[in-house]
């Protein structure tokens, strides 16, 4: 707490320093509201109805760029009669965006999504570009707010197609680039983050011409936070650190509130990231101070770095305070975290109890010595000698046991997220399709079906691989009954890991090849074996491969020995340390925290191997990333 302290202390004192910069207060708000406001009136007066409009429009704008959310939303509905009254149908499809916006960013997606909808059918009554090319990027949003990737790049795109050729449209067009970062960054694709960024450099450097202007610093603010996001992601923190820095000067050029609170949201993400809870928390405070509109992924910011610094009572009452708020289909996301977190303290009381089971073991052990003593005239040396085995042996299990509780928990934790994101994306779809209001044609039903049973597959398949942590621990010999070819093998694990699809030739897009040296001698070798379990141990290897390797190439390639096959997965990824090749094959490791994944893959592959008289191993001479070899048996 004292930390804390001093840190709030340490910024109070920053933002008095000459040339600090401060969010602009509710004075500053009020001042430019009314200066908008005399601008209606005096337009009004004179009669210019064009100049009125584009007054009236700028005060919604106003409000938005002060955050005040709720305002926002009733000032829209009010401008829109206006708006209709005089037909200026541009204005009126861009206030009715906003008050759609501002519903969502209230947590009314409900209410924000029908008014949506209402609004897209209005301007394809009106044949009214303007209209459809807002209502897409609203729909965008939306989609955004659902974690749904695909069709919130579709619709931005779609808006990007309707507004390329306008040339006042600049803050607009930086906006849907920041959208379709922002959608790649929900689906941790932070490589496609990435790509997005570069286009949208480009698209910045074409458009601008005067780099001090406030929209423009806007726009680049915008452009780098999404580059901090991306290397966040990829745990790249260097370079995440100098994006920020560049977003950092923009926004307090600007100094506009939402300019500010999105730099705090992402040095909030940044320093969370960067192991310092204490910073995050920090910032995390700046967004509350700087802005009305509800931020739910910054109050589970907050909740993480709660967590870090072990004050778990307060990040559950964050947790069950979302769960409850929320009206729409995220409640189920915030009730997950919560679960996660009462599983949390479930396994501290199991660590209580096992750490009273020790204390009354000691109290035991203690006892048993005491009479060891007594007895020790009689046994001598050799008493001595047999129970300093024994307690070096209880030490080493004791140890074994704190750190199955560890990966037990860290099990439990990546199991959570696993299966969190598909039940998500099936429930907000399932919410779409039981909408009464919702208008869907018979393909898009279809689509969004065929994308709950997707995710639906991928939960079934979650639970498979648990399954298999049954037969890990087994020392049941798995029966070799078939014979097949090293080529069916191959062949079959190649196309049930999808790895061709992941990577160059199958995915032009990737940056990562797959290359399979097919050598014909080897393959058209016969094996005896279990086809089933070899296929499954092969997969493994490739889609591990895939996981952990951004570019580069993986090849796969066969050799042959006098008693077996080897079956040899290389790859161009993050690598492994060699102290590490044996403690990779244990239940729930995963070297890395951030990874996707339950940990286990590496294992089953392993107890396979070995249940069928093979074996598997890290090549610990390749350095280039890495490289399992599979032993099979020929007989």
């Amino acid at each position: 707490m004292n930390r804390r302290l001093l840190l709030i202390f340490s910024l109070l004192i920053g933002s008095l320093l000459p040339g600090a910069s401060q969010p602009k207060s509710q004075d500053d708000a009020k001042a430019a509201l009314a200066e908008v406001d005399a601008q209606i009136a005096h337009e009004q007066e004179r009669g210019n109805i064009g100049k009125e409009g584009e007054a009236r429009w700028q005060k919604i704008v106003t409000l938005k760029n002060f955050s005040m959310t709720q305002e926002q939303a009733v000032e829209a509905g009010i401008q829109m009669d206006w708006f209709r009254k005089h037909k200026q149908w541009d204005n009126f499809y861009r206030s009715w965006q906003l008050r759609a916006n501002a519903y969502c960013a209230l947590g009314k997606l409900q209410l924000g999504l029908q008014e949506t909808q209402r609004m897209l059918d209005d301007a394809k009554d009106r044949n009214n570009k303007m209209g459809r090319a807002m209502a897409y990027k609203q729909i965008g949003v939306i989609y955004l707010n659902m974690k749904q990737t695909e069709p919130a790049v579709e619709a931005l795109q779609h808006y990007a197609d309707l507004m390329k050729d306008e040339d006042d449209d600049f803050s607009s067009l930086s906006n849907i680039y920041y959208r379709m970062a922002k959608a790649y960054d929900y689906d941790h694709a932070f490589g496609e983050e990435l790509k997005i960024t570069n286009q949208w450099l480009k698209f910045l450097q074409d458009k601008v011409k005067d780099i001090n202007s406030p929209e423009a610093r806007e726009g680049y603010n915008a452009y780098y936070l999404a580059r901090a996001s991306a290397f966040i992601g990829l745990n790249r923190l260097d370079e995440a650190r100098r994006a920020l820095n560049e977003a950092s000067r923009h926004a307090h050029q600007v100094k506009t509130a939402l300019s500010l609170h999105h730099y705090y949201k992402m040095a909030a993400r940044y320093h969370l990231a960067s192991g310092e809870a204490a910073k995050a928390l920090l910032y995390t405070d700046s967004v509350r101070m700087t802005t009305q509109e509800k931020d739910d992924h910054t109050t589970e910011v907050r909740a993480q770095a709660l967590m870090m610094l072990g004050q778990d009572a307060e990040a559950a009452r964050i947790y069950q305070r979302l769960y409850h708020e929320k009206d729409s289909v995220f409640g189920l996301d915030a009730r997950q975290h919560l679960d996660e977190l009462n599983t949390m303290f479930q396994i501290d009381e199991l660590k209580t109890e096992q750490q009273q089971a020790k204390f009354k073991y000691i109290l035991i052990a203690a006892s048993s010595i005491v009479v060891a003593l007594l007895l020790l005239l009689y046994f001598g040396w050799r008493s001595a000698i047999k129970q300093k085995r024994v307690n070096e042996e209880l030490r080493i299990a004791n140890e074994r046991a704190k750190v199955s509780s560890k990966m037990k928990a860290e099990f439990i934790r990546n199991i959570t997220h696993e299966i969190r994101t598909p039940l998500n994306i099936v429930s907000g779809l399932t919410q779409i399709l039981n909408e009464p209001d919702m208008d869907l044609g018979q393909s898009e039903k279809n689509d969004l079906l065929e994308r709950v049973r997707e995710n639906t597959d991928r939960i079934t398949n979650l639970v498979d691989r648990m399954l298999e942590l049954s037969d890990v621990s087994s020392e049941i010999l798995i029966e070799r009954h078939d014979e097949t070819t090293v080529h069916d093998i191959v062949s079959q694990a190649i196309e049930f890991s999808g790895i061709v699809g992941q990577t160059n030739p199958g995915n032009a897009e990737s940056a990562v090849k797959f290359d399979f040296i097919d050598n014909q001698e080897v393959a058209s070798i016969t094996l005896h074996t279990n086809k089933v379990y070899a296929i499954r141990a092969l997969s493994q290897l490739l889609e591990n491969a895939a996981k952990f390797t951004h570019e580069g190439g993986i090849t796969l390639r066969m050799e042959n020995t006098d008693k077996s096959v080897r079956l040899i997965v290389e790859d161009t990824g993050v690598g492994i340390p060699s102290v590490e090749s044996e403690h990779i094959f244990e239940e729930f490791v995963q070297l890395d925290e951030f990874a996707d994944g339950t940990g286990i893959g590496l294992t089953v592959a392993h107890s396979i191997a070995q249940r069928m008289g093979g074996d598997l191993w890290l090549d610990t001479d390749y350095s280039q990333g890495a490289r399992f070899v599979l032993e099979l048996l020929k007989a």
